[in-house]
């Protein structure tokens, strides 16, 4: 204990507790000075990795010199080891004294005749770590590095951002099993849609935060154009749920609020509510009472949660056949847990409506299309004001060709979610194909802002600039939606069409030529073969249209004979396509590729049957 001691009043004599104090301050000054600088200065995360690099170095560096230097007014000294003999004794206690007189004359640790040189060194240390950001910033290596791929093409365009704007991360799965990815990507998603309830904030929608995964707050925002990011992490044992969350301030890359939230299974809904009213409190926004877990379409039996969350997960991966089978399956099992939970009916629609889109025909397809229907009234006698409820309910009604229903549940479901891009895009997709291109451009453009890197939105603007004949902008905005998935089905195709109106049939088939799906690819091949003289290779192709799709590609068909010239064929295939329920029928009114049969009574008469809104196309 006594040499402890020893050593103790040793490192005190040398002066190293003061030496480490003044180093770890300051190194914690240089610290907190120089991440402010690479978020004003817009510098790499690699500049402060190497300050801080450099200061931990430096650390045992500074203590070794106190240890082996001593510094007097007379400049920097070598420690001298005395021998322990009174002379030596005396010899020591009049260097201190000497010293000490100094210091008490120059009221400071240097005297008129020397510097205590420590700040000194502690201020070179600071000037070189700022220098150091600043060469950085010079020269050029600061330049951020983009998202790889398609993502980077698609920057949020510059605009003002708002104070109360958010985008919501994937919450990180702290489980330890890669497996229940889909529970924390769902929590987050449905905190998401909690907070995009309110009309104060503004959300950004979850295809383009998802794209953003594993990104710093500072690329976040400024790629999606809002002030703060939440970001969160969820950890889950047994009937146990740990939610940690922390909001980012984007302008400073510093936590506004942060919090841990330890709740049972049953309380997975409610905890959103109480992270969405801190986070109103944190940006001192006044949010009105959150929506309950019954408005949500949500549940309180964690076993119905958990197949839900499976279940939206296979619905989302826009898979095979199986796939959706799959999500089927877990939407059944979650409405079996819980027969009130409207969410889960709701997805039911969906995926049936897609089972019965791309796998079905005849009696099967209508079949399912009934299911879907059922399903979908279900979850809005459930939850009348839960929008996915009433946005699944337009679309079942939308595909069963009864655009007056579908109509009054679009519009409710907007009234409900005017935040979320999702039914944003839905909504805006539905009037354009109704022909009310004003509230069309209105919501995708809302949706391009909320969600400006989901390959969606552009591939819906497009569909509503080429129903308006707007070719050229129409071909913009596919594009730019294949710059985001170059793997979108019918976004070459319907690119195809628009040359195909304006008259470019090289370019319409080598956009066709490039289409990945068949429905969409073989009519218009077919239809340009025709219009270049190849005869037999535009009936070859029509016929594998017929093979591949049967009943489902009745109103291709028709788009084909129109195109060929044969009106009366296409009248009366078009009718035929009616009967079966083709849902193909949805772009009949402002359909161009119908334009050689749409002053014909039968075709007037088509467009009256089904209760089209009436009124001019262009």
């Amino acid at each position: 204990m006594g040499r402890l001691h020893s050593f103790s009043g040793e490192l005190g004599r040398r002066g190293i507790w003061r030496a480490a104090t003044a180093y770890l301050v300051t190194s914690w000054l240089v610290l907190e000075v120089g991440h402010l600088l690479t978020i004003i200065l817009e510098l790499p995360h690699w500049s402060m990795k190497l300050v801080f690099a450099l200061l931990v170095i430096g650390f045992p560096l500074a203590l070794a010199s106190a240890w082996y230097f001593r510094w007097s007014n007379a400049g920097v000294m070598p420690e001298i080891e005395l021998p322990e003999t009174e002379p030596a004794a005396h010899a020591e206690h009049a260097l201190h004294v000497d010293n000490d007189a100094a210091q008490d004359q120059s009221h400071g640790h240097g005297g008129h005749g020397g510097t205590d040189p420590l700040p000194i060194i502690l201020g070179v240390m600071a000037v070189a770590a700022v220098g150091l950001l600043a060469v950085t910033r010079l020269s050029g290596a600061d330049k951020p590095a983009h998202v790889a791929g398609p993502v980077a093409q698609a920057d949020a365009p510059h605009r003002a951002v708002p104070h109360a704007s958010i985008a919501v991360l994937p919450f990180a799965n702290l489980s330890g099993d890669p497996a229940q990815d889909y529970f924390s990507d769902g929590l987050s998603e449905e905190l998401r849609a909690t907070l995009a309830s309110f009309s104060a904030l503004s959300v950004a929608a979850r295809t383009s935060s998802a794209a953003l995964r594993g990104s710093d707050a500072r690329t976040t925002g400024s790629r999606l154009g809002v002030a703060y990011v939440l970001e969160g992490s969820v950890r889950r044992s047994g009937d146990q749920l740990r939610i940690a969350t922390a909001l980012i301030e984007v302008a400073t890359g510093f936590e506004r609020w942060s919090k841990t939230f330890d709740r049972k299974m049953t309380d997975a809904f409610t905890v959103q509510a109480d992270i969405a009213a801190e986070v109103g409190n944190a940006l001192k926004v006044r949010l009105l009472a959150p929506p309950t877990t019954h408005d949500r379409g949500g549940t309180t039996d964690p076993a119905a949660l958990d197949a839900y969350l499976r279940g939206r997960q296979a619905y989302d991966l826009v898979g095979d056949k199986a796939t959706y089978e799959r999500a089927l399956a877990n939407f059944d099992t979650a409405i079996a847990d819980d027969p009130s939970y409207a969410a889960a009916h709701a997805g039911r629609a969906r995926t049936l409506i897609a089972l019965a889109n791309q796998f079905s025909q005849g009696s099967d397809m209508r079949a399912r299309y009934a299911e879907a229907l059922a399903a979908a009234s279900r979850a809005v006698a459930l939850a009348p004001t839960f929008p996915d409820a009433q946005s699944a309910l337009g679309f079942a009604l939308y595909n069963r060709l009864d655009f007056p229903g579908a109509a009054a549940a679009y519009d409710r479901a907007k009234l409900l979610s005017s935040g979320d891009a999702d039914q944003l895009v839905r909504f805006g997709l539905f009037k354009a194909r109704m022909g009310d291109f004003t509230a069309a451009h209105a919501a995708l453009d809302h949706a391009a802002a909320l969600d400006p890197l989901n390959p969606r939105v552009p591939k819906a603007q497009g569909s509503a600039f080429q129903a308006q004949r707007r070719y050229a902008d129409a071909i913009a905005a596919l594009t730019r939606a294949l710059a985001l998935n170059p793997a979108m089905n019918s976004a070459h195709g319907a690119i195809g069409d628009a040359w195909l109106m304006l008259g470019d049939v090289a370019a319409a088939k080598a956009a066709y030529l490039r289409e990945p799906q068949a429905l969409t690819r073989l009519p218009g091949l077919a239809i340009v073969l025709q219009r270049g003289g190849d005869s037999s290779g535009a009936r070859a192709a029509l016929d594998e249209l017929i093979a591949v799709a049967g009943d489902n590609a009745l109103y291709q068909q028709a788009q084909v004979q129109a195109q060929w010239g044969d009106g009366d064929a296409a009248l009366t295939t078009l009718e035929a396509a009616r009967r079966a329920g083709d849902t193909g029928l949805v772009l009949l009114r402002n359909d161009p590729l119908l334009d050689g049969v749409r002053d014909a009574p039968r075709f007037r008469a088509l467009l009256t049957a089904l209760r089209f809104p009436t009124g001019t196309v262009r």
